[in-house]
C-alpha cells in the first residue's frame, strides 16, 4: 500500500509540472485539431462563434451536421433555414453538392467561410459565365494587417474594421484571400457586400433558385481571437446581418484542411476526383446494407474456405481373424462328411500347440500313426506344470489313441473335446 501510494503521488506530481510547462494557447493557424474546431477554446477555434449562433434567432435551433449532407441536412425544408460552414477548405462529393443545391434552391441560404471552394461548387453559379472567365480560386494578398467593410445598408457599422492575425498576441504577416473583380458584372445577379482594403471583394452574395449563396474569404475572422476583440464584433454582426431568420445547420463533416481542399479541386469540372465509387450505395440506406451483408457474406465465405482442404478419408472394414473363417469352415466340412477322426486328429494337434505354447514342452508326432510319443514322465511334468490331476491328462491321450486307432463316432469325438474344455479350465 505504501508502494502504491508513492507510486500515486509521483504520477500526480509529473502530471502537473507537466501541464504547468505546457503552454496555456495554441496559436498557429496550422492544420490541427484545434483550428476552426467548435469545441476548441483555443484563439483559432470557433466555440464563441458557435454559442453565438446558438440561440442567435429566438426559438430557432442549431444542428451540428456531424455525418455529411446527405443524412443530416433537409432537403426538402420549406426555406428560411441557414447552412453554415466555417473553416480552412470544404470537400463535397457529387452526393453532397447535389443536396446543397437542393437545399439552397428550395430557398434557403448557404454560408461558407473558407480560404478555398470546391470548383464543382463553383460550376453550377454564375460567376463562370460573367465575361467567360473561369472560375480559379480567390486571389491572395500578404499584409500583417488590413481594413474589412460591409456594403449598406446592412453594415452595423459603415466604417472600416482593421483585422490582423497574432501569433502569441503579437501581429505578424498573415494571407487574405479575395475574390478578383473580373467575375462581376452588371449582367450577373452576383454581386459584392464586402470588401477588403477598400477594393478588393472578400465577402458575396449569389443567388440560386429561390435561395442564395453567401461566401466569406477569410474565415479567421471568425475565430475566438478575432470575435473576442470589441472592434471585430461589430463586424461580425453586419456579416450575421445577412442571414434570414431560421434554423441553422453548423457543418463538421465536411471540413478538411487547406492543402486538402486544394488538391481536390480541378478546373476540370466534369471529373469528380477522389470521389469514391460507392458513394452513392453507401449514401443510400438499404443499398448500404445490402453491400454490408454481401461484403459479410465473402468475408465468412474466404474463412471457412481458407481452411485446409484434404481428401475424404474412407471407411475401412473391420479388421477380421480370417484363420477362425478358416478353422469354422474346416470344422464344418469334416463335421458334414462325419470324418470325426480327422476333426480329433486336428483337435490333439491344437492341443498340443497350447501346451507347447503355454509351459514350454514339445511333443512330437508320429506321422505315420498321428500319435504323440508321450510317456509317463511327460504326463507327470504336464500334471505338475499345469496343476491338473495325471489321470484327467492320460484320460485325454488315451481317448485321442482310442479315436486314431479305430473308427471314431460323434460320442467319442465330443468326449475327447469336452476333456480337452476341462483340462484348460483348471490348469494354471
Amino acid at each position: 500500500m505504501i508502494a502504491l501510494g508513492a507510486i500515486l503521488v509521483l504520477a500526480a506530481v509529473f502530471y502537473y509540472s507537466y501541464n504547468a510547462n505546457k503552454p496555456r494557447f495554441v496559436w498557429r493557424d496550422s492544420w490541427n485539431k484545434h483550428a476552426y474546431s467548435e469545441k476548441s477554446d483555443q484563439p483559432y477555434g470557433t466555440e464563441a462563434i458557435h454559442r453565438l449562433l446558438n440561440g442567435y434567432f429566438p426559438g430557432k435551433k442549431l444542428t451540428d451536421i456531424k455525418k455529411g449532407l446527405v443524412e443530416e441536412l433537409p432537403k426538402d425544408s420549406p426555406g428560411g433555414s441557414i447552412y453554415v460552414f466555417i473553416g480552412e477548405g470544404m470537400y463535397l462529393d457529387s452526393l453532397d453538392l447535389d443536396h446543397l443545391f437542393a437545399f439552397v434552391a428550395a430557398g434557403n441560404t448557404a454560408f461558407i467561410a473558407s480560404k478555398t471552394l470546391p470548383f464543382e461548387l463553383m460550376a453550377d453559379l454564375p460567376y463562370v459565365e460573367c465575361n467567360d472567365w473561369e472560375w480559379g480560386d480567390y486571389a491572395a494578398i500578404e499584409e500583417a494587417t488590413v481594413q474589412m467593410s460591409m456594403r449598406e445598408p446592412h453594415a452595423l457599422n459603415p466604417s472600416k474594421t482593421s483585422m490582423h492575425y497574432a501569433d502569441r498576441n503579437q501581429v505578424v504577416p498573415y494571407t487574405w484571400h479575395y475574390i478578383e473583380s473580373y467575375y462581376f458584372c452588371d449582367s450577373m445577379p452576383s454581386f459584392p457586400i464586402g470588401y477588403l482594403n477598400d477594393t478588393l471583394v472578400n465577402f458575396t452574395r449569389c443567388p440560386y433558385g429561390k435561395g442564395r449563396f453567401m461566401f466569406h474569404t477569410n474565415p479567421i475572422i471568425f475565430t475566438n481571437y478575432s470575435l473576442l476583440r470589441a472592434e471585430t464584433q461589430s463586424y461580425v454582426e453586419g456579416v450575421l446581418s445577412w442571414f434570414p431568420e431560421g434554423d441553422l445547420y453548423w457543418d463538421v463533416a465536411s471540413r478538411v484542411s487547406e492543402a486538402v481542399a486544394r488538391r481536390r479541386n480541378s478546373s476540370d469540372w466534369d471529373k469528380q476526383k477522389d470521389e469514391h465509387l460507392l458513394s452513392y450505395i453507401l449514401q443510400q440506406p438499404a443499398l448500404a446494407w445490402a453491400w454490408y451483408l454481401l461484403a459479410a457474406m465473402a468475408l465468412a465465405w474466404l474463412i471457412f474456405r481458407a481452411k485446409r482442404r484434404q481428401r475424404i478419408i474412407p471407411v475401412l472394414p473391420q479388421n477380421e481373424n480370417s484363420s477362425y473363417e478358416f478353422i469354422s469352415t474346416i470344422a464344418n466340412l469334416h463335421f458334414r462328411e462325419k470324418n470325426y477322426q480327422g476333426l480329433c486328429i486336428q483337435g490333439m494337434k491344437l492341443f498340443l500347440a497350447q501346451v507347447r505354447e503355454r509351459y514350454g514342452m514339445v511333443v512330437p508326432v508320429n506321422p505315420e500313426t498321428n500319435l504323440p510319443r508321450v510317456d509317463d514322465d511327460y504326463f507327470r511334468r504336464l500334471s505338475t506344470v499345469s496343476e491338473v490331476p495325471e489321470v484327467q491328462v492320460r484320460d485325454i491321450f488315451t481317448q485321442h489313441s482310442a479315436t486314431v486307432r479305430y473308427q471314431p463316432t460323434e460320442e467319442m469325438m465330443v468326449d475327447l473335446h469336452v476333456a480337452m474344455e476341462e483340462f484348460w479350465k483348471k490348469a494354471k
